[in-house]
């Protein structure tokens, strides 16, 4: 009888203990936020692509819960409209490589889509395509959420749906129009963004226009003289290991991620967050 009461109160503990570790954590954002805008910090910050999917399906609330648990800093996912213009978080333009259906996701009502089911490595899962409200209800408060926003049409729904769930200050939208920086921060202050580059002159002429939280640079003009000014103008340098460095890692050479430290990056995307957190940890630049 003693041992089953002890069982039980390890139980109820082990509920207990496990919710409060789902709870958000007020310090955490404004930490994270904290380290986002200091530009100059040769401490890197860990974008994890589609969530922390080598164990679960890209996009999905199940990769997303892994990034957190691992304690990356960001999550970077994809919205999409369905063709009732609900937001479904979801990369392809179609939605045939990552669940059991086929089509073009705008070609879905709301409920047909919600009846597919993501897959992983081949197989089918019990995960369905998430919710843009669904997501950032998950994450708010305990890593920050990088908004790759994949249908223009739906723009002013997608910021709506940020305010409504009360997670401004947990996300980061992704554009390529410095007029977006400046009107999402004349909107809100608390707006973070990313702005996408595709060559030195884009930076100078971006840069000395808004400013954004992080720059996303390619390979093309990531260059050590490109950094410094980014950083000079109170901007994250933002590079993917995505494509050749993450296939060098998963093939065990994890020293790959060096190369995108080389010229003073300090955020970096990968499909390897838990490998680049052991590695930059190893480096002491974590």
């Amino acid at each position: 009888m003693r041992k089953n009461i002890f069982l039980l109160i390890a139980f109820i503990c082990g509920i207990v203990l496990n919710v409060s570790a789902q709870q958000k954590d007020p310090e955490r954002i404004k930490q994270l936020n904290e380290k986002l805008v200091n530009a100059n910090s040769d401490k890197v910050m860990i974008a994890a692509h589609r969530g922390a999917h080598l164990n679960a399906p890209e996009n999905s609330l199940l990769s997303f819960q892994h990034a957190i648990d691992m304690e990356i800093d960001i999550v970077e996912l994809d919205v999409r409209c369905t063709k009732d213009h609900q937001l479904v978080v979801i990369h392809d333009k179609t939605v045939d490589r990552t669940t059991n259906g086929k089509g073009n996701v705008d070609s879905f009502t709301f409920d047909e889509i919600r009846k597919l089911k993501l897959t992983h490595k081949g197989q089918l899962t019990d995960q369905q395509i998430p919710t843009l409200e669904e997501a950032l209800l998950l994450m708010k408060g305990k890593i920050l959420i990088d908004l790759d926003i994949k249908s223009a049409i739906c723009i002013d729904k997608i910021i709506q749906t940020v305010k409504e769930t009360g997670s401004i200050s947990s996300c980061i939208v992704f554009t390529g129009d410095p007029k977006h920086v400046e009107m999402l921060k004349k909107d809100n202050k608390e707006f973070k963004t990313l702005l996408r580059t595709h060559s030195e002159a884009e930076v100078k002429k971006y840069l000395n226009e808004v400013k954004p939280e992080a720059a996303h640079l390619d390979e093309s003009h990531y260059t050590r003289a490109v950094s410094e000014f980014v950083k000079s103008k109170g901007t994250r340098v933002w590079m993917n290991a995505l494509g050749k460095v993450d296939e060098k890692v998963t093939k065990g050479k994890v020293e790959a991620f060096d190369e995108l430290l080389k010229n003073g990056a300090n955020i970096i995307q990968t499909d390897q967050p838990e490998l680049l957190k052991k590695r930059l940890i190893y480096l002491g630049r974590y």
